[in-house]
């Protein structure tokens, strides 16, 4: 059975364009919007979605696009967080009675801009949240914001001022870790960072920067893991051939594990000789000894607000979001008191 990339092919136009000139809607040319018909007719291609669709002019569906590294184990590492993300998004698309439809991209996927052709011109979807990971030329979010699709960006605000987007403010996040460490008069102060091009691990540092600098504390030794735990012991071990740190932040809990196992095969004391912090707040944290300090970012939280605003623009209630959930630290025994 013939589909609407099939149509597109053969008439030799974009997906998104198949379906505008199916439907008689936007800027087509009507050479072209026959072209496409006369395809469509060829091909046997009846669009029942669509006409499913424009009989309440909506779909009463959502996507979460969780957008990953070369295969899907960003996803399966992050597995606690993005549970917690993904309630927060069902608690408001179920509320609303919308259904929710859960895709996995790599950025390096050769059909990713074809996948978001197909999202914004089969019109099965009302509007997509998209969760990126690293920083890529996106310039998928040109095909959406040219057809008018809803749409919105999880974390940084680096895109532009003109996306909608919901940053977690993880430099801020960052900070609070520098200004806990220079509170307790440490000074020997180590990062141990995810993968450099990773939207959460440049905010992450660009904000602990900018806390050591505000206390005073210029010196930094970094290393940069791929959030795992044994990414955490190697980089752990490296410091400590360079240097004893009397205070390490670990872009996320896992690497603050590995760390930990590493000091403790050194006889280093937690956090009597190093304090350690970690990002995220995931479930690792209290069963760790000691337990870790660490910061959460409100995963839950993050994603009713992406949902909550999706919709909005779905409904033309708001035109442009641009909005911040902040992050806060959670106190356990890892950092220590001085």
């Amino acid at each position: 059975m013939a589909n609407l990339k099939d149509v597109a092919e053969l008439a030799g136009v974009s997906i998104a364009t198949a379906s505008l000139a199916l439907r008689g809607g936007g800027n087509i040319r009507e050479s072209t919007r026959i072209r496409v018909k006369t395809c469509a007719k060829r091909l046997s291609y009846t669009p029942n979605q669509i006409g499913r669709t424009l009989n309440t002019g909506k779909a009463n569906a959502i996507a979460l696009l969780m957008m990953t590294s070369v295969s899907s184990a960003d996803i399966v590492r992050g597995t606690s967080l993005f549970y917690h993300l993904v309630r927060g998004v069902l608690s408001v698309v179920d509320e609303a009675k919308h259904g929710l439809r859960l895709d996995v991209k790599s950025h390096e996927d050769p059909d990713l801009m074809q996948y978001f052709e197909q999202v914004v011109g089969a019109r099965s979807l009302d509007g997509i949240i998209i969760v990126p990971q690293f920083v890529r030329d996106y310039a998928f979010i040109h095909t959406l914001k040219k057809n008018n699709f809803p749409y919105m960006l999880m974390r940084p605000a680096s895109f532009g001022r003109d996306v909608n987007y919901v940053d977690l403010q993880s430099d801020y996040g960052a900070q609070l870790v520098a200004e806990l460490f220079a509170k307790q008069g440490r000074r020997r102060v180590a990062l141990i960072n995810g993968p450099a091009q990773h939207l959460d691990a440049i905010e992450r540092e660009k904000g602990f920067l900018q806390g050591l600098a505000g206390a005073g504390l210029e010196r930094l030794t970094k290393r940069y893991g791929d959030f795992t735990i044994p990414s955490g012991i190697a980089a752990m071990k490296d410091i400590l051939r360079e240097f004893t740190p009397d205070a390490l932040f670990c872009a996320n809990d896992y690497m603050a594990a590995g760390a930990m196992k590493v000091l403790a095969e050194f006889k280093l004391r937690v956090p009597e000789d190093v304090a350690i912090v970690g990002y995220d707040n995931t479930d690792i944290c209290i069963g760790l000894t000691p337990t870790l300090t660490t910061i959460d970012y409100r995963a839950e939280e993050v994603g009713r607000c992406l949902a909550e605003e999706l919709l909005a623009l779905i409904e033309g209630k708001v035109s442009s979001v641009q909005k911040a959930v902040q992050p806060f630290l959670v106190e356990r025994e890892s950092h220590g008191r001085r």
